[in-house]
């Protein structure tokens, strides 16, 4: 809710309050009695968008973090499977990004995928090399499924990014919604002020309370710079 909301939601809740503190003034059945009830439906729609509006975001830090520890341990094991081949050019393909970031850790994690889990079109010789070479990983104390347990945890960050992608527009619409609702609040009080000018025309002190009630406080101005003239040589 910005600014200009918040004074128009104090306006509404106030006007709201005057007409709670006047009741004896207005019988049930009175118009004015039916557009302070209108008023404090309005809030309590409110309140309940209001209390929607913040997004359920999914904190993905610890499963990136899950993530570039265990595909360390794939760079690390790989480099020790190179030494143990006299092959330095096996660890390449599983050394970590170059750049630090979400992407190049998911691109990363596709590109581990394709070279050790079997993929859907795999010829049953590609197969059983996907399966010497995990068992290669597994001979250094990598769990057997090392791999799964990567693809599920990049999966899931994948995942999270949607649900969060999903919430913020949700966040954006219950913004728009808070508008829509105030609106029809304002619509209300206008409604009331032509009500209460006639009611306590011969009433100054409470026709002055309900004006104090339904006006919305100006947002500050921002002071403008002086400039500084310098002095003349």
């Amino acid at each position: 809710m910005n600014k200009r909301d918040q004074l128009r939601y104090q306006r509404a809740t106030a006007v709201r309050t005057f007409g709670q503190e006047r009741t004896a003034d207005f019988p049930q059945t009175s118009k004015a009695a039916e557009l302070f009830a209108t008023i404090t439906a309005q809030l309590a729609r409110l309140i309940v968008v209001m209390a929607e509006q913040k997004p359920a975001r999914i904190d993905k830090q610890p499963l990136l973090k899950k993530l570039e520890a265990d595909c360390r341990k794939i760079a690390r094991t790989a480099r020790a499977i190179a030494l143990d081949a006299d092959d330095a050019s096996f660890a390449k393909p599983y050394q970590m990004p170059g750049k630090n970031g979400e992407t190049q850790l998911l691109t990363h994690v596709d590109t581990l995928r394709s070279m050790l889990q079997d993929q859907p079109g795999d010829s049953a010789q590609t197969q059983q090399a996907k399966f010497t070479l995990r068992a290669r990983f597994a001979a250094y104390e990598l769990l057997p499924d090392f791999i799964d347990s990567v693809g599920q945890r990049a999966d899931a960050i994948r995942d999270a990014n949607r649900t969060n992608q999903s919430e913020n527009q949700e966040g954006v619409e219950n913004t728009k919604l808070i508008g829509q609702i105030l609106d029809d609040a304002s619509a209300t009080i206008r409604k009331l002020d032509a009500i209460m000018v006639n009611k306590y025309a011969s009433e100054p002190e409470k026709r002055h309370a309900w004006k104090t009630a339904s006006r919305v406080e100006k947002l500050p101005r921002k002071s403008k710079a002086i400039p500084v003239t310098e002095p003349s040589a």
